[in-house]
């Protein structure tokens, strides 16, 4: 741990967590909807009022409405406390692992941008480019600093590079022998540019370990998902990205962090 268990910095990295998740429900709301992340300020989607600061205070004024707007008592969904609550434990829980700051805001920056891009996809079938592309420049810059592995400077950014073209030409591959076999797009261009910004974070090891980890875990939530719940069928489209971030945040502490 970057330091000895001090409750002020846990408590700090924690409510860091708490409000940048519920910026990254701002990110999920807008982007998507090409509208500004800046203005207007939050309102309630339903009758357009402005939230104030004190009904806008992450999982503490979820709790006191209720769940509910405090203007025109609109559901809100239950998303906003879990992405927050979810981004808290997560920078939590880097934190605690890190064994450097430099280590603690690089992961922890690769871990949020994969939270927005894995619900944005869940949503609206869509990854963002700014998100995945801008994972690329970041994996190599911290591959510079990373101290976790005794290797020289250059077999590291080497590593990051080569993990980024092969995260992109391997999922490239794997799109176009399903297509032949399927018949259809069997993975969209966003999850190949995603996996290439993730293979720059976490080098061609990672990428494999990656995709096993998030073909398992997609491939499992099929089987629920057509035979238990049966809310699917075998021909139904299910976005790839969520399991590929999942595969990655899992891959992050057994790399990096245990």
């Amino acid at each position: 741990m970057i330091f000895n268990n001090h409750l002020f910095l846990l408590l700090f990295v924690f409510i860091l967590g708490l409000c940048l998740g519920s910026f990254a429900n701002v990110l999920i709301f807008r982007i998507p909807k090409n509208l500004s992340i800046i203005k207007p300020g939050s309102t309630c989607p339903s009758c357009k009022n402005t939230i104030k600061w004190f009904h806008n205070i992450p999982v503490i004024s979820y709790i006191l409405l209720k769940g509910k707007c405090g203007y025109c008592g609109t559901k809100i969904s239950l998303q906003y406390p879990l992405i927050e609550i979810f981004t808290a434990f997560s920078f939590l829980l880097i934190f605690i692992k890190s064994n450097t700051i430099t280590e603690f805001l690089f992961i922890s920056v690769f871990v949020y941008i994969l939270i927005v891009i894995s619900v944005i996809d869940y949503y609206y079938f869509i990854i963002p480019d700014f998100f995945s592309i801008s994972l690329i420049p970041l994996g190599i810059l911290f591959s510079i600093f990373n101290k976790t592995f005794e290797d020289s400077i250059m077999v590291q950014i080497s590593n990051s590079v080569l993990g980024a073209v092969f995260g992109f030409l391997l999922l490239i591959l794997i799109s176009f022998v399903g297509k032949i076999i399927f018949k259809k797009e069997a993975m969209g261009l966003g999850d190949t540019k995603l996996m290439s910004g993730i293979g720059a974070f976490l080098g061609v090891k990672g990428v494999i370990l990656t995709l096993f980890l998030g073909s398992l875990s997609a491939t499992m939530t099929s089987i629920v998902l057509i035979y238990i719940m049966k809310t699917k069928k075998w021909n139904d489209y299910i976005p790839f990205g969520p399991f590929l971030s999942l595969g990655s945040f899992l891959t992050v502490f057994l790399c990096y962090l245990l």
